[in-house]
């Protein structure tokens, strides 16, 4: 009898062991993608814009492992190209990649032909999840929470985009803020201040067109890759501090030497999300930035009750007529580190 007993919790201690040993083997990584068995382990996402269509912008959603030679992607069109909305895609192309080479050439491919993709959004980033089938019949399936980055191919576009400027307060923001269409812009290459820099019209005040003096805003545009990257400083007086940003992907559009451009920035001021749109526009002269006029619209405030309504907007001006060349960047020491998609400074100084 005692014979059984011990034989019968050997065995026992053997299949607790075969149980530990198969759920260590069959456990997935937190963020990852799935090809039939195959299972590659996520490290980070990139938001890649090709380009302006009719409904909004060609976004290449590219999912990376550490390598960066093997990835998932997923091709759709979204109506932001700067950010992505929560939302299921059933519309799509997507592939999975894997030894892919900078020369074009790649180890194995497999194009996605059904499936959903999923995307939610919140505080913490992004969650994405998917469950599809690729040309040979593999389920692929996977999931990404984090972060993803952005990556501009071409910052053109023909028209200011709706959900950069509501049509719902179109009209009475283009009273006060000039705003120009094309495919012929202006290089923009060039470093500019706004000085005086003046409030000409704030929605929400209780005379809105009362007339106000800022401190100096700072502006700069490069190019690099075909990107149109934005360089802005101005002092905070409350704080007592310069708020210092870099954005890159800026978008624009125009005719000749007129030019709108603008860019969306993200952040969680008192753990609320919120987006804003800031805008430019004028005309680029050999002295500077003719007429120039900067907006900004609060985009989505998710009901904070310390934050201004939805579409709220200011309009402002350089109000001697035009904002002067000023090389101000190589004096800042502004660097890249000061970048950020969620700086909540952002909407303390400029939503006040």
């Amino acid at each position: 009898m005692n014979f059984i007993k011990s034989n019968l919790s050997k065995i026992s201690v053997l299949l607790i062991l075969v149980v530990i040993i198969s759920c260590g083997r069959n456990k997935l990584p937190d963020n990852y993608y799935k090809v039939g068995e195959t299972v590659y382990e996520l490290k980070s996402g990139t938001i890649i814009n090709k380009g302006a269509v009719d409904d909004g912008f060609n976004i290449d959603l590219r999912l990376y492992c550490e390598n960066t030679q093997d990835f998932i992607s997923f091709n759709f069109v979204s109506e932001q190209a700067e950010s992505l909305a929560s939302t299921t895609h059933s519309d799509f192309s997507g592939s999975w990649v894997v030894g892919y080479n900078s020369n074009g050439s790649y180890t194995n491919l497999g194009n996605i032909t059904s499936g959903s993709l999923i995307i939610n959004r919140s505080a913490d980033g992004y969650q994405i999840e998917f469950d599809c089938i690729d040309q040979y019949s593999n389920n692929v399936v996977g999931e990404f929470k984090g972060n993803l980055g952005k990556v501009d191919e071409n910052n053109l576009v023909h028209v200011l985009p709706d959900y950069v400027l509501p049509e719902e307060i179109y009209n009475t923001v283009n009273q006060y803020f000039p705003i120009y269409s094309g495919v012929t812009p202006p290089d923009m290459k060039g470093e500019y201040v706004s000085s005086p820099h003046a409030l000409i019209y704030e929605s929400y005040a209780e005379n809105p067109d009362s007339l106000q003096f800022y401190s100096d805003r700072y502006v700069g545009f490069l190019y690099n890759n075909n990107q149109m990257n934005f360089y802005g400083k101005q002092f905070d007086s409350i704080n007592n501090k310069y708020i210092e940003e870099i954005q890159y992907g800026v978008k624009i559009t125009g005719e000749n030497d007129y030019f709108t451009c603008y860019y969306v920035v993200d952040g969680y001021p008192g753990g609320y999300y919120a987006q804003q749109s800031f805008i430019f526009s004028g005309k680029k002269t050999a002295e500077g930035l003719e007429d120039f006029h900067a907006a900004v619209i609060l985009l989505e405030t998710s009901n904070n009750p310390s934050m201004y309504a939805k579409n709220s907007f200011r309009v402002l001006k350089d109000y001697d007529g035009i904002a002067e060349e000023e090389n101000w960047l190589s004096k800042s020491g502004i660097n890249a580190k000061k970048s950020s998609g969620k700086n909540n400074d952002l909407f303390d100084i400029w939503m006040k």
